[in-house]
């Protein structure tokens, strides 16, 4: 069972499951994606926010089993009140991105933000993707077009 995290904010879906997945196939190649599974999990989360950092751990426990049963993307999108951008735009442009990714969320490491503005096209279509979808938090997890 792939953990759900209860927050304040109510889930929301604006569109159907089916809308939903077309709007996420092209979108997976701005993914930072993780494990093999033959299950695929789209989840939008932010950097900095706690609970997107809480859901990474879950992902990477236990030897990461649940990287043996989930293919999981990753987008990342930012919470404005986080102020993420900058370390969101140097993690899409590394060459390392799991790595990087799991120090900063993880490891809770501070790494020199870099973003140069390449990966600004990689941001607005997340973000316009996103908006379509009705995310309202993070971490917000797709499972088969629909929101967990």
């Amino acid at each position: 069972m792939l953990l759900c995290l209860h927050a304040d904010t109510p889930v929301k879906q604006l569109l159907s499951p089916e809308e939903t997945v077309k709007l996420l196939e092209p979108l997976k190649r701005y993914a930072i994606v993780i494990g093999s599974g033959p299950k695929e999990v789209h989840s939008f989360i932010d950097p900095y926010c706690s609970l997107s950092q809480e859901y990474l751990g879950f992902l990477y426990a236990r030897h990461g089993a649940m990287l043996q049963k989930y293919t999981i993307y990753l987008y990342l999108y930012e919470l404005p009140r986080k102020h993420s951008a900058r370390i969101i735009e140097t993690l899409l442009e590394s060459d390392m991105q799991e790595t990087m990714l799991r120090a900063v969320m993880l490891q809770h490491e501070s790494i020199i933000e870099t973003g140069d503005g390449n990966s600004s096209e990689a941001v607005e279509i997340i973000a316009k993707t996103a908006e379509k979808i009705g995310v309202n938090k993070r971490p917000y997890i797709i499972i088969n077009g629909k929101v967990k």
